[in-house]
């Protein structure tokens, strides 16, 4: 684990600190000439690439950059939580059941557990087709799908479904929608898993972090999400008719801790410096310069190890009951 956290750790900073062309743009028309780039994706000012889809509310990029962020949090995730999943399903992984990645990203999550898990498919779904198309594990697809409409499956098709890191990309009104969706997918007996992060609350948060958590659950709120989704969780997996339901609290070390947390805190950066920027500039003229603004990030993170800040996560799952309940 040392050695694989060494060479993620070096990647990552190198990535980091490179001087990355984010906003290169696919020259692939269709049969009239139409730019199928410009079509699916939007860039902002500093190149960053978006999805351009009006039924979908995901706010943050979804480039080669963001890909590797998601990559890397991954890692930040499976440390965390000492392991890739908590329903108690590796038995029946290891003897081969079906399972749905929602909101798969690029497909991180379903890649390694194809891999480790062969006799299982996955299927991976994502409103941006970030995700491998060719080179992938023979048990593991892909396809664009956004979760608040119905899943492209059919009913009772899956033993388990597992999602995370979707507080930026499910409304708060829709998030009773999806899960009755991943219900009615769910084979009786079947789990659900969902892991998120806790916005803007965090332990230890001295002042310059929580001016950047603040605004992120503000933002948040201003596009419709619900930024503190992560502590509810568990009431709505109950609300969507599961039980068994467990629900776990992490604490990740964020700018100290060892590698983990300067993981974090990258994962942080990468998601949220650029975005964050104009509405902390809107609140605070004086980080509107670009070179005061990056300053003030510095000094973020010099706090966080000061305070010995921690980010917290949230995973609960439940089960779909064997037989149906009683109206």
């Amino acid at each position: 684990m040392k050695n694989i956290m060494d060479r993620i750790l070096c990647f990552s900073l190198s990535r980091l600190f490179s001087k990355k062309d984010s906003s290169r743009k696919s020259n692939k028309k269709n049969s009239t000439g139409t730019d199928l780039s410009a079509a699916r994706h939007r860039y902002d000012d500093q190149g960053r690439r978006y999805h351009n889809r009006n039924d979908a509310v995901y706010i943050l990029p979804d480039d080669d950059e963001e890909i590797d962020r998601i990559h890397m949090q991954h890692w930040v995730l499976k440390i965390g939580f000492q392991g890739n999943f908590d329903a108690p399903l590796k038995k029946e992984l290891d003897e081969g059941i079906t399972v749905l990645d929602g909101g798969c990203g690029p497909g991180t999550w379903s890649l390694e557990m194809a891999k480790e898990f062969p006799r299982s498919d996955f299927y991976g779904v994502d409103i941006s087709e970030v995700f491998p198309s060719e080179i992938k594990p023979p048990n593991c697809n892909f396809q664009v799908h956004n979760l608040s409409n119905p899943l492209p499956f059919t009913s009772e098709f899956f033993d388990y479904i597992f999602q995370r890191m979707l507080v930026l990309g499910i409304m708060r009104d829709d998030w009773d929608k999806v899960l009755s969706h991943y219900m009615d997918a769910l084979k009786p007996g079947g789990w659900i898993e969902l892991t998120e992060v806790n916005i803007p609350d965090s332990v230890n948060a001295g002042p310059k972090l929580s001016i950047l958590m603040n605004t992120l659950g503000e933002v948040a709120k201003q596009k419709g999400v619900n930024p503190s989704i992560s502590s509810e969780l568990e009431s709505k997996l109950k609300k969507a008719g599961a039980v068994n339901t467990v629900n776990r609290r992490i604490e990740v070390p964020m700018h100290h801790g060892g590698k983990l947390g300067m993981l974090l805190w990258e994962d942080f950066v990468i998601a949220f410096r650029g975005l964050l920027k104009p509405f902390v500039a809107k609140k605070y003229p004086e980080y509107e310069d670009e070179e005061a603004y990056i300053k003030f990030i510095d000094e973020v993170a010099k706090e966080c190890e000061e305070t010995q800040n921690h980010i917290i996560f949230y995973r609960a799952y439940g089960q779909k009951p064997s037989t149906p309940t009683a109206p």
